[in-house]
């Protein structure tokens, strides 16, 4: 605990304080330290778990049927050199060597140049050296005009996302490639990829690069949950036509300009095609003044992304309002009600109903709540309706907590051997969850028997089970249930 208390921590904690008061800080702090003491093996565990020498070996070896290009982007700019040389060395020990490194540096000084050229000259082969793309760029054009003179420069069959001071694994893009790989077919004389997005797990590295933290573990593609915050971020892998398409970073949104970027990457793409490797790949520098140690230290990002939310969902055609959390970078999408009428009813009725009668009911939806549970939230049938206005959304719920302010579940997931299990069970109610997912909305595999408000055309077409593949449960933590 006192080992925590230093210049950069107290700042992180006033800054809280100041936007959500004394009893947010003090579940804040004390989540916080719940967290840190779960996760006090994590970094060894890590390490543990590396690819042996021999699986390296065997990697570098193995000989792909289509070894695509990965154009690897790397805006710098007055990039610390220490940082900037381990990011680079981590780029050259790929063991899948199909890559080209595209440089795009914005520097008034030459540090970047001389760690690039002495890098290469001094320790690795021509060959690495040809694959080493570097531009000095007449005047520093900010991280999204540096990045599309990077994307300019690149030419290959993907495009991968790097900062100038990231670690990444040995074995990132042979993992890559392995997905892409599974995802190859064929169409005629051609051959085609239904991986058209892959992206991986991650986790933060001190800057003296010998501690890893915070592991991210993400899900499977959930458009809600990307709405809520970048949880995609590193590390990135997009088909070159796609980004391209895309037309590249807007400096209306430095700051968040990847979140913006993969915005447009996934509106040109269907789910089939976004892939996520489970597995840290990426170590993002926890450096001081880098958003990944102090989220304060960079306000400017988080209204940028909330704008490219707003603008992502005006694009796609949604009505809805987008709202900032108590925890910078996650938002709340608030969709409006697209003319949707609801019947309430409890679940005892609900369950006695037949499909026919369900057919008879003057409807769009049914809203399902157990004779102990009690709404928390005054226009959560609106808010509900909302979110059930989207063509692709099935059913909704919300969060329902048990007495002494524990949470029962906030929808449903699938543990390790396939069985369904409450979300954040017994999570004390004030505090946010994992990547604040009890927070956020998100996608789940099922909702709570006693809580949910569901489409009556789902139901008349895939029964009242709803265990097809092609329904999409929302879970939206903000309305909360109790209970009695």
């Amino acid at each position: 605990m006192i080992q925590k208390i230093n210049k950069r921590n107290v700042g992180r904690v006033l800054g809280y304080f100041k936007r959500n008061g004394a009893r947010e800080t003090y579940y804040k702090i004390a989540e916080r330290l719940k967290r840190d003491a779960e996760e006090k093996e994590y970094s060894n565990a890590f390490l543990n778990s590396r690819p042996s020498r021999d699986e390296l070996v065997r990697q570098r070896k193995y000989e792909f049927k289509r070894p695509y290009k990965i154009s690897i982007l790397v805006p710098a700019y007055e990039s610390d050199p220490v940082f900037f040389k381990q990011m680079l060395c981590s780029v050259i020990r790929q063991t899948y060597q199909n890559w080209e490194l595209c440089i795009a540096d914005g520097s008034k000084s030459d540090r970047v140049k001389e760690v690039v050229m002495n890098t290469i000259g001094e320790e690795y082969d021509p060959l690495v050296g040809s694959r080493v793309k570097y531009q000095k760029l007449s005047e520093n054009k900010g991280i999204s005009g540096n990045s599309n003179a990077a994307l300019e420069m690149a030419n290959g069959d993907y495009i991968a996302l790097l900062d100038h001071d990231d670690i990444l694994e040995e074995d990132a893009l042979f993992q890559v490639m392995m997905i892409l790989e599974d995802s190859a077919y064929k169409d005629g004389n051609l051959t085609l990829n239904r991986a058209l997005m892959v992206y991986s797990d991650e986790d933060k590295v001190s800057s003296d690069s010998n501690r890893f933290f915070d592991y991210h573990s993400k899900p499977d593609f959930d458009i809600d949950l990307l709405r809520s915050n970048n949880y995609i971020c590193h590390f990135l892998v997009v088909d070159s036509n796609i980004a391209k398409k895309t037309g590249g970073f807007r400096e209306k949104y430095d700051g968040a300009q990847d979140h913006d970027f993969i915005f447009r990457c996934v509106e040109q793409l269907s789910p089939e095609n976004i892939r996520h490797i489970d597995k840290v790949l990426y170590h993002w520098r926890a450096s001081e003044g880098s958003t990944a140690d102090n989220p304060d230290s960079k306000l400017y990002a988080y209204m940028a992304a909330r704008k490219a939310i707003e603008a992502h969902l005006r694009r796609v055609g949604v009505e809805a309002d987008v709202y900032e959390t108590s925890h910078l970078g996650f938002f709340r999408v608030q969709y409006h009600n697209e003319g949707l009428k609801c019947i309430r009813m409890s679940r005892k009725k609900y369950e006695a109903l037949s499909l026919e009668e369900i057919r008879a009911l003057d409807t769009d939806a049914i809203m399902v709540l157990g004779e102990n549970i009690m709404p928390l939230h005054r226009n959560y049938i609106e808010e509900f309706l909302g979110i059930l206005s989207r063509k692709e959304v099935t059913a909704v719920g919300g969060k329902i907590l048990y007495k002494h302010n524990k949470v029962d579940n906030v929808g449903y997931s699938y543990d390790e051997e396939g069985k369904l299990r409450p979300e954040y069970r017994g999570v004390n109610m004030h505090f946010s969850g994992y990547m604040h997912r009890a927070l956020i909305q998100h996608e789940s595999a099922a909702l709570s028997p006693d809580c949910f408000m569901v489409k009556k055309e789902a139901l008349l077409k895939y029964g009242k089970d709803l265990k097809n593949e092609n329904c999409i449960f929302v879970s939206d933590p903000f309305i909360m249930f109790r209970r009695k």
